[in-house]
């Protein structure tokens, strides 16, 4: 019978056996390991594991920005909202002019010292005005209101408002900024009349003066003669005549959101 006998070298295998044998055990022989991992071709890391390392640290990113903007929005007061009717009326005299904004409904009480009230208008002739009101004072000079120094307008009465006169708007308490918001709150302004800047006539007069429109002993001058009409849509307000648009807003100051807006025709 004919043997026969052939040999191999290992270096011809591709990729080449060791000749020498491979303990796993601890130290430089694990170091040993990796290193011909390397060496032939294959990741130290395997690509599943790359991946999921990169999830697990997109989700710890995710959640914690989820948490940062949660809480902003947690910190954020919600808004209240209502429902109102508006009417503004320049008639061209002292007693009939009028800004009034009637509460119809609420979903809290809320305290006027939280709102700011805005009007922006344009007349006929394309002039522009308006008026930002706060709790801080806006009307001043006009002791015949009732005012001992100063007042806010527009005043409230009926419901929501502790204490006011029926007659002249000088009780504290009926301020804008003192008084509260509720189903029935009336919100009132009018302008400055014949005596003192109140009305004492028939009401037939303009505003201070016979002329019908007119101002003419009450002319508009910041923090120091300013009535009420003049507080609420600003100075030059009697130029606006029937037709014209008075956009009215109400802001509630702690989360800076518009709860009440009306574009309204003035009659």
């Amino acid at each position: 019978m004919l043997l026969m006998a052939w040999w191999f070298d290992p270096s011809e295998i591709d990729p080449p056996l060791h000749t020498k044998p491979i303990f796993c055990t601890r130290g430089k022989n694990m170091h040993y390991l990796k290193r011909m991992a390397r060496k032939n071709g294959e990741d130290a890391i395997s690509p599943v594991v790359g991946v999921m390392l990169m999830l697990v640290v997109t989700i710890i990113i995710a959640a914690v920005v989820s948490g940062f903007s949660g809480g902003l929005m947690g910190d954020q007061k919600k808004a209240p909202s209502l429902t109102a009717d508006v009417k503004i009326v320049n008639s061209g005299f002292y007693a009939s002019s009028i800004f009034q904004m009637d509460i119809l409904s609420v979903t809290e009480p809320i305290s006027t010292s939280d709102l700011k009230l805005v009007t922006i208008w344009s007349n006929s002739a394309g002039d522009q005005g308006g008026a930002e009101v706060t709790k801080a004072h806006n009307v001043f000079g006009w002791n015949g209101a009732g005012f001992p120094a100063a007042g806010t307008a527009p005043w409230g009465y009926g419901q929501g408002v502790k204490s006011f006169n029926t007659g002249k708007p000088g009780d504290a308490n009926q301020q804008f900024g003192n008084y509260t918001l509720i189903g029935g709150t009336t919100m009132f302004a009018y302008p400055a009349g014949q005596s003192g800047g109140y009305m004492t006539g028939n009401g037939t007069a303009g505003y201070g003066v016979v002329t019908n429109g007119e101002y003419s002993n009450w002319p508009y001058t910041a923090s120091t003669t300013v009535d009420g009409m003049q507080a609420v849509l600003g100075d030059n307000w009697e130029t606006l005549k029937t037709g014209d648009l008075v956009t009215v807003k109400l802001v509630y100051v702690p989360s800076g959101m518009t709860i009440f807006k009306k574009d309204v025709v003035v009659s």
